[in-house]
């Protein structure tokens, strides 16, 4: 393996490209800013957090809303690609390398003339942690020890500790450490623990959750664990945590999205659904939707972490199971999806794929900032509107999912519940403000309670 010479470079007014918008392409921008550089980022879809980003440094930052065009490169120092489309990265490097303009492709370490660091700042003291491309975890790992020793220096080996609650499920201890991970990478002067809990939910899995008081009984360890001061936050999948929270345990804010949609799961080695076996389905929403695509199924129910449920679908128990998309793939499970519901298909549960974490009222939490994002924000709030004016809840069959309009100032919202006395979905869309989300949820609510009537 190739090993790269670190050598610190003034980066000052030079002219840097960085295609792509993602979010390896925003650490990549935060990085070049904070040292002077004059980038371009050049992508079709720029998100809000670089458009901020680019107005709060108009002098360092362009944006170009494009793809990428040959000849683009032309007077570049540096150019970066975060694009993750093997064409367009061969493109890009090939002609940085017929102009001789050193070029990092961030999804192939091979395309590399360099590595960008893992930064460690400390007053004048940077330090760069690289394994030339070769392991990233090791790479967090090093920095933030790094970042902590620091900090204790500086501080004279006082930090403050930041306990973060979760349940003990290998997914929830996944998320609560996507959590950690982003505070003690950019917050200095603290450390992170997490404190693993068993939930009610999770120790009764013989009964459905509304048969034994449901999505409360995932958050119910938590909220006591916070009231107590044993834990300062707690980490959870949006679409566990009831709509009526105490006053004094506010959503303090909300993870970027991972993909919304449920996936269909299928036992190892079956290509299509055994209708001579019930699919393992515990949600009325689900089961709701399921009928209009599978009217020929049987449903039972299916408790129990990923894991488990997986294991039981192996063993021959169920023809199949329906996962949300966004736990496979924290999980590192994808290559278990058969077939991945579009919204129209499958109305996902309000706020799947978010990430909430929640705390105490009126404690400072601006070490947070960074992690939250607005437009999760916005569209969590007007699909958890939408369900709480309806009373609906984790095992209710209810739905909702908001997408911004492609201006970014309107939300579309879609909503789906069952009508009580005849068992049908009614299923309504409203287009509104973004800047009154719970109202766009409300008014769709009333919308679908006058259907029923």
């Amino acid at each position: 393996m190739r090993r790269y010479f670190p050598l610190f470079v003034d980066l000052t007014d030079r002219s840097i490209l960085l295609f792509g918008a993602g979010k390896i392409a925003l650490r990549r921008l935060r990085g070049l800013v904070d040292f002077g550089a004059a980038v371009t980022v050049v992508a079709p879809d720029i998100g809000e957090e670089i458009r901020r980003l680019a107005q709060e440094h108009p002098e360092q930052i362009t944006l170009r809303r494009r793809c990428y065009e040959q000849g683009e490169i032309e007077g570049a120092a540096l150019v970066l690609s975060a694009v993750s489309d093997p064409d367009v990265d061969r493109q890009i490097y090939e002609e940085c390398k017929q102009k001789g303009i050193p070029v990092n492709i961030a999804s192939d370490q091979t395309l590399c003339d360099f590595y960008f660091p893992a930064l460690v700042q400390q007053d004048e003291l940077v330090l760069g942690v690289s394994t030339s491309g070769s392991d990233h975890k090791k790479v967090r790992r090093v920095s933030a020890w790094l970042r902590k020793e620091l900090a204790k220096k500086k501080g004279g080996d006082r930090m403050k500790t930041i306990r973060i609650g979760s349940r003990e499920s290998r997914l929830a201890m996944i998320q609560t450490q996507m959590v950690a991970d982003y505070l003690t990478e950019n917050v200095p002067g603290i450390s992170v623990e997490i404190v693993p809990m068993k939930t009610t939910g999770d120790r009764i899995l013989d009964r459905t959750l509304d048969q034994v008081g449901g999505k409360g009984l995932f958050v119910k360890e938590l909220d006591q664990a916070l009231l107590d001061g044993r834990s300062d936050l707690s980490v959870h999948s949006l679409k566990d945590v009831p709509m009526e929270l105490p006053e004094q345990l506010p959503l303090l804010g909300f993870s970027k999205r991972e993909d919304p949609r449920d996936a269909l799961i299928l036992p190892r080695g079956a290509t299509e659904i055994d209708f001579s076996k019930p699919i393992g389905c515990s949600s009325k929403r689900r089961m709701l939707q399921l009928r209009e695509l599978f009217p020929q199924a049987v449903f039972q129910p299916i408790r129990g972490n990923v894991q488990t449920r997986l294991r039981k679908l192996d063993e021959g128990q169920y023809s199949a199971t329906i996962l949300a998309v966004a736990g496979l793939k924290r999980l590192g499970l994808e290559e278990r999806i058969h077939r991945i519901f579009s919204t129209e298909e499958m109305l996902p549960a309000a706020g799947q794929g978010v990430l909430a974490v929640q705390g105490r009222a009126g404690e400072d939490i601006a070490y947070l900032d960074g992690f939250f994002d607005a437009e999760s924000r916005d569209l969590a709030r007007c699909e958890r509107a939408f369900v709480a004016a309806l009373d609906g809840g984790c095992s209710a069959p209810t739905a909702a999912y908001a997408e911004l309009t492609p201006d970014g100032k309107q939300i579309f919202l879609t909503g789906l519940y069952q009508e009580e006395a005849t068992g049908r979905g009614i299923r309504r869309s409203r287009l509104g403000d973004r800047s009154t989300p719970e109202a766009l949820g409300r008014a769709l609510a009333e919308e679908i309670k006058r259907a029923e009537q």
